[in-house]
């Protein structure tokens, strides 16, 4: 899906762009259309289509997983109407500005300002690519899709503003500014190379807040498993042991889920199956049943591997303090008992700072005033 996204972003620049006709659509807080367009894109100024085309991007700008998913449809009706959509390029208005109500009725609206539905009907030949990677000039499959995205349009700030023809500071004027898109996808998917019907991409600008109006009543398509819930259906798989596994084993536990990361990161499939998280438990000591009954609800979260550990730091701490390392210096970090007491120790390979200021050394100091 990664190599796929950065394809069709990458036909969205001012000397490639395929895009043929967007329309436009503007409500307020309580829904009601303000504004409907729809514009030949070719017919526009170069300035205004560089600036559509930096929004359009930006959809496709997440990362898979975390902020855009495939989403799978829940009615054929409705993927058959998308696809109507799509072939008539936006041309039939009847078709387009039904969609374009449905999605106004069903998106979460601010009370600050207005939203700006806004889609783009585009037609991308899929070039064909030799054994060393180079694109070839004939195209194998034309690609018909539509994008679209949903933009907050809020008041812009107060301020001055300096004007050089009246050598003077006035007041600046505000106005109305289209931001970036919030919520938007792509349909049909583009998997493998290939326009994809039976899914949609749906991008979230925060990944935990995906649009379920958007998603359940316009799309019509399942809710996509957030990072956040990913994390907290890995996590309970994780502590099968129930407090059980020690600082060595949690240590292994995470070199070989940083492994299999790394491994998923180089290949399509990028969920992190039960039975790999079970495998990894029962290869540190948990019991076989225990491991299997906590992990076999990871599938159905569809937990992305980059969402399980971090292959740059391995932390450890309390509720109110932690400690975190480079991910090939576990070895740097112990627990021990110390007077009855357990504590987590670094060892201090190197120069020790505290928020970026180097301490002093007085182990040297300490050693020769013991000698004397």
């Amino acid at each position: 899906m990664k190599k796929e996204l950065l394809e069709i972003k990458r036909t969205l620049t001012i000397d490639r762009y395929n895009i043929t006709r967007i329309t436009g659509y503007i409500v307020d807080n309580d829904r009601n259309c303000r504004l409907e367009f729809v514009k030949n894109f070719l017919n526009l100024e170069e300035t205004e289509i560089f600036k559509y085309l930096d929004i359009f991007k930006k959809v496709l700008s997440g990362k898979p997983g975390r902020n855009i998913f495939q989403l799978e449809f829940k009615e054929e009706t409705r993927k058959r109407h998308l696809a109507t959509i799509v072939k008539t390029g936006l041309e039939d208005n009847d078709v387009r500005q039904i969609f374009l109500e449905e999605i106004a009725e069903s998106i979460g609206i601010s009370n600050k300002g207005y939203s700006l539905i806004l889609i783009a009907s585009g037609i991308y030949d899929i070039p064909g690519i030799a054994t060393d990677g180079a694109d070839l000039d004939e195209s194998e499959e034309v690609y018909e899709y539509m994008i679209g995205c949903i933009c907050p349009v809020s008041l812009s700030a107060a301020g001055l503003s300096y004007k050089p023809e009246l050598a003077d500071i006035q007041e600046r004027t505000r106005d109305w500014v289209v931001s970036m898109p919030t919520q938007g996808f792509l349909y049909p998917a583009f998997t493998d190379r290939h326009g994809d019907p039976e899914h949609i991409w749906y991008y979230s600008k925060v990944p935990d807040k995906p649009d379920a109006g958007l998603i359940t009543q316009t799309l019509r398509c399942g809710m996509p498993s957030t990072p956040k819930e990913q994390k907290e259906a890995f996590r309970e798989g994780l502590n099968a042991a129930d407090g059980k596994v020690s600082l060595e084993q949690a240590k292994d536990i995470y070199h070989y889920l940083g492994r299999i990361r790394e491994i998923k990161a180089e290949s399509d499939n990028r969920i992190l199956k039960g039975t790999e998280l079970e495998n990894v438990l029962k290869s540190i000591g948990i019991d076989p049943e225990l491991a299997a009954e906590k992990t076999k609800d990871c599938d159905a979260a569809e937990i992305d591997a980059d969402n399980t550990v971090s292959t740059k730091t391995f932390e450890i701490g309390l509720p109110d303090a932690h400690v975190s390392v480079s991910a090939d210096r576990t070895d740097l970090v112990t627990l021990e008992v110390i007077n009855g007491e357990k504590y987590i120790l670094v060892k201090a390979d190197g120069d020790i700072n505290a928020n970026g200021i180097i301490l002093e050394n007085r182990e040297g100091e300490k050693d020769e005033e013991e000698d004397d």
